[in-house]
């Protein structure tokens, strides 16, 4: 769906954690449409945490939603009346976790995710004018902005406390937003902006619809690892277990300490497994394939990608859900070949042309079934 047009790797090295990079008309369909925003409005029950408006601050919830009745059931639901209104007088529309209610958006946050070879997860954020939702300000994330619908100015500034960590917000920061942007541009509709966390930026509406998907990728820092080692460490030294007293403690064998568990592969490998077994992946339900008692049919255009963006543990298992699998040589060299890009069926049947068609079909269906790739 996306195109980047360069490597997860090649992004690592030119761009990751450096400055913001535009890729114009990345997404190469145009997968979303009103309809299908309409679609979730309608059969998505509004909460408080799931589903905001702003204008210029918070609108309180119950201002635009109201209780019913359904079949003996109390439920939330739109005003539509209030509503509109408030989007027509300039409030910004903010669904949050929308790969959660759309499949598009779960497909797109998850190609970000493998590309940037971090956890994805994603924001909507739809206006028809008005001066946007949030005003100057920056992210303790990565964010891949990506133009789903419409027009969006955006502007971006230089940061004043780089690569700030998830309570370095800049709501705390004494430091103003620079004056002049390094970056002043209108996203287009397939348009993709990567901001790295850090750089302040002031999203503007134009006088028209806009919807675009905010994704968030989050990338375990040197500082989560520093307290991990010392969360592991020091409690088996005995002089960390003392009462702290002003000027009479000495730290050097806790130091000491510290650096050696800082220094042992075997604790930065311990730390990078432990953030593999938390990913959790997600495929799309397909019942006529596992569930029609007839032989399952998979189309030559089927598009495979991976869902994990910690695809290659070892050549021979992977850690997918919290759960080691083993990995057989094919299914080992089907992932090697996903993890440069996304395949339909058919190119992989030509990669893979010493493979009868069948049993390359079988294994990407039990692939699939354990959530390592999605079938699109």
């Amino acid at each position: 769906m996306i195109d980047f047009g360069l490597s997860s790797s090649e992004f690592q090295e030119r761009h990751f954690e450096r400055a913001p990079h535009l890729f114009r008309q990345a997404l190469r369909d145009r997968p979303f449409g009103w309809p299908d925003l309409d679609s979730v409005l309608q059969l998505n029950e509004p909460t408080p945490q799931g589903l905001q408006l702003f204008n210029r601050a918070l609108i309180p919830d119950d201002a635009y939603t109201e209780d019913c009745s359904a079949f003996g059931m109390r439920r939330r639901r739109l005003n539509k009346v209030r509503f509109y209104g408030y989007l027509n007088a300039g409030a910004t529309l903010v669904i949050n976790r929308f790969e959660q209610q759309s499949v598009v958006a779960q497909r797109l946050c998850a190609e970000v995710g493998v590309f940037a070879a971090q956890p994805a997860t994603s924001n909507a954020y739809v206006s028809f004018r008005g001066d946007g939702t949030f005003g100057s300000h920056w992210d303790t994330h990565d964010v891949f902005a990506i133009q789903l619908l419409g027009r969006k100015r955006w502007r971006i500034f230089t940061p004043t406390l780089p690569l700030p960590l998830s309570h370095q917000t800049s709501e705390r920061s004494t430091q103003a937003c620079p004056e002049t942007p390094m970056l002043d541009c209108v996203l287009e509709t397939g348009d993709v902006l990567y901001i790295p966390r850090g750089w302040w930026h002031h999203v503007m509406p134009l006088d028209e619809g806009s919807m675009h998907l905010s994704v968030g990728t989050y990338a375990p820092t040197v500082y989560d690892y520093v307290m991990w080692a010392c969360s592991r460490s020091l409690p088996e030294e005995m002089q960390a277990r003392t009462a702290f007293k002003t000027g009479e403690a000495s730290f050097d064998a806790i130091v000491e300490r510290v650096k050696a568990a800082l220094h042992d592969v075997n604790n930065r490998e311990q730390f990078h497994q432990t953030i593999v077994q938390r990913e959790r992946t997600t495929s799309e339900f397909n019942l006529p394939l596992f569930v029609n008692p007839q032989a399952p049919v998979l189309d030559p255009q089927t598009r495979v990608r991976l869902n994990s963006c910690y695809p290659r543990n070892s050549a021979e298992s992977l850690i997918v859900n919290g759960a080691t699998l083993q990995l057989d040589a094919l299914s080992a060299h089907i992932i090697k070949l996903l993890t440069v890009s996304p395949a339909t069926l058919a190119q992989l049947e030509v990669q893979f042309r010493d493979v009868q068609p069948d049993a390359l079909r079988r294994s990407v269906l039990n692939l699939n079934r354990y959530e390592i790739v999605s079938l699109e």
